[in-house]
């Protein structure tokens, strides 16, 4: 069937693809001014900023010093938060990194940033390269000082407001060492750091820096034209530091705050195997929740370009369990087919279970089960289901459920099905053993922190 054509400037798409990639454009325009106009509101902060700077570097400090302490200390954090919606943030990515995680990540860095030239891609209010620069020396006169800095500090962000609070934040961490001004003006003084520029941080590539430190933005967004591994929406996080990596020299520095699924998620090996092709992992470190107001767990991930690296890349980001014996040896583990608001009601009828059905019983008989109109996969008990939904902080991460019965059973999605590979029941008898063993629940906490657990990490776990 023949179709209707619509030339743009760069190509011909069919009317209907046209109309909606014309209203996708439009509607993440509009999303980006929003939050960019609430973004705004951070500026007042910016403002506060100047005038603390034009007061420490008038010798003002006694009345100041308190107010220094709290710019270098999570203030900008705080303020943020005050200022503006969550809702707004999250569309952003803005989240700031913190004083004490800062340092965390920089802390085995030393040597580079003492001598080389360290960026952040992406600075928010400048906590990365705030505890950069506690590194970096210092002498008395603060615009010498700036001076040099600028010489070894790099950063960007495609916020204004940010790019100038980090300027700001880095004036008062010379001032708080001790370096002096001549009354110069905190608009004269921000004009030092001209590494610190309003832009993408992969705009362009990062081929002349040593150390890249980064806290990158956690939305999703759709998967870019070409990506090698994944479609659909994927973690912004995740093709942020591919951009990135693709364009580091040979040699280059990567210190990074991650989300957990990145780490461990099934859909990420991908994406983690690429990024193994091209860096050399020299750490990884699990940190946990990234603070009480992002509810997300993340990790450091520290690593260095090795172009002679053309080998496969490791996909298992993760401490290898040296069990002679695992989950997926004895059980053959999938998730349940049903998507409850998705998929019609159409098909034979099977009973079905959900996980609100079951209320963490140990044991249920699908005779009590009700049922729908199913055409897709099924069961036959017996077999153990373990809910998905998961937390590091619950007391048990894996709770299953033995599946008695005799009739064929369709499974929420949101449940993990084991199926005994030989054992049957007295297998599934003892998995909800181990599973409800301290040492799986520790394991899991180690294996996986996402809200999610995954078929590869319940097949991981040691069959104790």
């Amino acid at each position: 069937m023949g179709q209707h054509s619509l030339t743009r400037g760069v190509g011909v798409f069919s009317s209907r693809e046209a109309e909606v990639g014309l209203c996708r454009s439009f509607v993440e325009s509009c999303g980006k001014g929003f939050a960019r106009s609430q973004m705004r509101r951070f500026e007042s902060y910016v403002q506060t900023l100047h005038s603390l700077v034009d007061e420490v570097s008038s010798n003002r400090r006694g009345s100041s010093s308190e107010k220094l302490i709290a710019s270098l200390d999570g203030q900008p954090g705080s303020e943020l938060r005050r200022l503006v919606p969550l809702r707004t943030r999250r569309r952003a990515g803005a989240f700031f990194t913190g004083r004490d995680l800062a340092k965390r990540v920089v802390g085995r860095h030393r040597t580079i940033i003492e001598d080389g030239v360290t960026c952040d891609p992406a600075c928010g209010a400048g906590d990365l390269l705030v505890a950069a620069a506690e590194h970096l020396p210092v002498s008395d006169d603060l615009v010498t000082t700036l001076r040099a800095w600028s010489e070894r500090l790099r950063g960007f962000d495609i916020h204004e407001e940010f790019v100038e609070a980090t300027k700001l934040r880095l004036v008062l961490a010379a001032l708080s060492r001790g370096a002096r001004s001549s009354r110069t003006s905190s608009a004269r003084l921000v004009n030092e750091l001209r590494g610190i520029k309003t832009r993408s941080g992969v705009a362009e590539p990062l081929n002349d820096v040593d150390l890249v430190l980064l806290n990158p933005p956690y939305g999703s967004r759709v998967a870019p034209s070409g990506c090698t591994w994944a479609t659909g929406k994927v973690s912004e996080a995740a093709t942020f530091v591919q951009r990135l990596v693709d364009g580091f020299a040979d040699g280059t520095q990567l210190a990074a705050i991650l989300p957990d699924v990145l780490r461990t998620g099934s859909r990420y090996a991908r994406w983690r195997e690429y990024v193994g092709r091209r860096m050399t992992r020299t750490g990884l470190e699990l940190v946990g929740v990234f603070d009480q107001w992002a509810d997300v767990d993340v990790f450091l991930f520290h690593a260095m370009k090795d172009d002679s690296n053309q080998g496969e890349g490791d996909s298992r980001w993760w401490a290898q369990s040296l069990a002679a014996t695992h989950v997926r040896d004895k059980f053959a583990i999938h998730v349940g087919a049903v998507v409850p608001h998705r998929d019609p009601h159409s098909g034979d009828r099977y009973k079905y279970i959900d996980a609100r059905a079951l209320s963490r019983q140990k044991t249920y008989d699908v005779a009590n089960a009700g049922s729908r109109l199913f055409n897709r996969r099924t069961f036959k008990p017996p077999f153990v289901v373990i809910r998905r939904t998961s937390r590091p902080d619950e007391a048990r991460r894996a709770v299953g459920t033995l599946i008695t019965g005799n009739d064929e059973v369709a499974v929420e999605n949101h449940l993990l099905v084991a199926e005994p590979r030989t054992g049957g029941v007295n297998d599934c008898k003892e998995l909800l053993r181990v599973l409800s063993m301290n040492s799986t629940n520790a394991w899991l906490n180690e294996r996986i922190r996402c809200r999610h657990l995954t078929v590869g990490a319940v097949g991981d776990i040691p069959w104790a």
